[in-house]
């Protein structure tokens, strides 16, 4: 499904594939009972999962605030990657400017390598993006799971800054296939000015 996101830098849409949750930042309200509706159609209102409800809304309003108060734009939640096929994981945007100390005559490519030390820089169709890979360990009981967390710093056009998309995958269970994964959705990217250009 194609998800669009403004904030002050620039709209853009983006492919999310299967079913994701848009929750929303704007308002404290608004996000709580977003939330509050979504644990409910995923949980059930069965008696006895009366805590796993509660720990599950307190976890996202947690995830959610602090998405917030680092100046997040848009936070999307995968529920399934098909029907009946869970996918973990969690997708933050925000922006941020340009470093001072990056040289803005300097080619692009430089410029982003410049600017998110320890990237990897791959291109994509909007251009080069900067991505920073971790891969963790998540402890569930007795059992171990990779978890991976995933970083894209993708220049907005006319050098508005840059759109930092983040991606926390718990139980990654092969992080080098949900790599790809996530920089095809990163690379589903479509910036609102160049889609207005292909309509006229």
């Amino acid at each position: 499904m194609t998800y669009t996101a403004r904030s002050p830098q620039g709209s853009y849409s983006i492919i999310l594939p299967g079913t994701w949750a848009d929750i929303p930042l704007v308002d404290e309200e608004t996000m709580r009972e977003r939330i509050r509706t979504l644990v409910l159609q995923q949980v059930g209102r069965n008696d006895r999962l009366a805590r796993m409800r509660r720990d599950a809304r307190e976890e996202l309003v947690s995830t959610a605030e602090r998405a917030r108060a680092a100046g997040a734009t848009a936070f999307w939640m995968s529920l399934e990657v098909l029907p009946g096929i869970p996918l973990p994981a969690a997708l933050i945007a925000r922006d941020r400017a340009w470093p001072e100390e990056v040289d803005a005559e300097r080619p692009l490519a430089e410029r982003l390598a410049a600017a998110t030390p320890g990237a990897q820089l791959i291109e994509q169709r909007t251009g080069p993006v900067a991505r920073i890979r971790e891969i963790g360990e998540d402890v569930i009981g007795e059992t171990r799971e990779p978890s991976l967390y995933l970083e894209y710093s993708v220049p907005y056009p006319a050098d508005a800054g840059l759109l930092t998309v983040s991606v926390s995958a718990p139980t990654a269970h092969d992080p080098e296939l949900y790599t790809l994964f996530f920089d095809a959705i990163v690379d589903s990217l479509t910036w609102a000015e160049l889609q207005t250009e292909e309509v006229s």
